[in-house]
């Protein structure tokens, strides 16, 4: 088979492990509740106003959005959300690849069950189903630990490990801590933007048609008015060429390549709010960027047949402006930048002390770069100085990922930080990669976001 087929079976098989275990009938119930939802949201569309907002936002905290993801998957081109599958797709084949071993596995049941019966936050689940594909690739025997089952020596009841994990050598604890995707800080900010950019993109498609603003906070977004953005972009506006200061905002305004995104066009309806409208619109794709468009289409096109969903797509445009924010304020970096002393600490608290231990935290590289090399040294300094001494834990991995969304292909990456009390803590992995299902290229002493800016440089 070639490697789409390969990913195409991967994939089906974590809907099959996920669905045979919720039932056939339950999930075409949910299924059909689920469809409703993206029916109501994206039934009547106004194309007098940008139609981004009025666009099915996937939820990523339901376990019934990854498996519609995966039952779509290849089987219906119309329908998709292209930035949230291409995120949820190397969790399934990577899990979809060890599914037969997956059910196999003591306990995975429990696991399952947890995740499917709709507790809201299913990535828990998902990333302890992960670390067990992880060691079983690494090929241990794997077994999952129920919660509140073992008993520790001083008779307390405590947190139990995830996962048992053994060779023929020995037997090891794992325990596994999944940040939260966004700090609640990075949410606010999020939010905060997205009320300003609804005003601020009405602004441009009347006096900046056919532009894209780049923005700097340099104080907390959260303090910033609508009101203060506009004034920037009308000075940008005015100034024509740079980038202005008007109080706390820094704005530059440059032109969309019109004639490209119109000619495209006219030959190939384009879905919104996918990496195909990035790239006409900036010129490139950039995972490492924020970005936010607003288009007033002038007409629509919901291909395939009446049943399909998730098939809205512009065949015209008539105005678009975009734009491109970040922000450099010293409380929004540090916010931001969180460092996993925290999970890491409970983790280890979790291991109990008759057996050595590994504690994995799993985190996405989703604030960009300059955050990053923040993060890195401060998950040095925290965790190089921490004191392991009174436990069994051997060490503590922490696996940063990005996913990468292009016009007809996706690709992830994965940077592992270890933090060891033993020298040999990676010999214990030939596969160091946990986002992969078998071989993947790995290339030492760089991180993925290290990567990213020596490629920005160079272009």
């Amino acid at each position: 088979m070639d490697d789409r087929q390969v990913e195409y079976a991967k994939i089906k098989a974590f809907y099959s492990l996920l669905v045979d275990r919720l039932g056939a009938k339950v999930w075409a119930k949910r299924r059909a509740a689920f469809v409703e939802r993206i029916r109501a949201k994206e039934s009547n569309i106004d194309l007098r106003i940008p139609i981004e907002p009025q666009l099915f936002v996937p939820p990523e905290d339901d376990i019934d959005w990854y498996i519609l993801v995966a039952e779509l998957a290849y089987d219906s081109p119309y329908s998709d959300c292209a930035y949230s599958s291409d995120r949820i797709y190397p969790y399934a084949k990577t899990i979809g690849a060890f599914s037969q071993e997956l059910r196999k596995v003591p306990n995975v049941n429990g696991v399952l069950n947890k995740m499917l019966g709709k507790n809201r936050k299913p990535e828990t689940q998902i990333f302890e189903l992960l670390t067990a594909s992880f060691y079983l690739k690494n090929e241990y025997e794997v077994s999952f630990i129920p919660e509140n089952s073992i008993a520790w020596p001083d008779g307390e009841t405590k947190k139990s490990p995830d996962l048992l994990v053994k060779d023929d050598d020995m037997e090891m604890y794992v325990e596994c801590k999944r940040a939260d995707k966004q700090t609640q800080y990075s949410q606010i900010e999020e939010d905060s933007w997205s009320s300003i950019w609804n005003q601020v993109s009405l602004h441009m498609l009347e006096v900046a048609p056919w532009c894209i603003v780049d923005l700097t906070f340099h104080d907390e977004i959260s303090g910033v008015t609508a009101d203060d953005v506009i004034r920037a972009v009308d000075l940008a506006i005015e100034n024509g060429a740079g980038k202005v200061l008007e109080g706390s905002v820094s704005a530059e305004i440059r032109g969309i390549d019109r004639a490209h995104l119109e000619r495209h066009h006219r030959s190939n309806a384009v879905r919104p709010n996918s990496p195909q409208q990035e790239l006409l619109v900036f010129g490139d794709m950039d995972s490492n960027e924020k970005r936010s468009i607003a288009t007033i289409a002038g007409s629509i096109v919901r291909p395939g047949t009446p049943d399909v969903f998730l098939n809205i797509f512009v065949e015209d445009v008539s105005n678009c402006v975009a734009a491109q924010w970040r922000c450099d304020h010293a409380i929004s970096l540090e916010r931001r930048s969180r460092h996993f002393k925290g999970l890491a600490k409970n983790g280890i608290a979790q291991i109990p002390p008759d057996k050595p231990g590994v504690v994995h935290v799993w985190y996405e590289t989703v604030e960009g770069i300059d955050i990053e090399e923040i993060r890195l040294d401060k998950n040095i300094d925290c965790l190089s100085l921490f004191d392991a001494s009174g436990t069994t834990v051997v060490g503590v991995l922490i696996h940063g990922v990005n996913y990468y969304p292009f016009e007809n292909r996706y690709e992830w990456a994965e940077t592992v930080q270890s933090f060891a009390r033993v020298p040999y803590l990676m010999d214990l992995y030939p596969h160091a990669l946990m986002l992969s299902a078998h071989n993947t290229h790995e290339v030492e002493g760089i991180t993925h976001w290290e990567q990213d800016k020596a490629a920005k440089s160079t272009q």
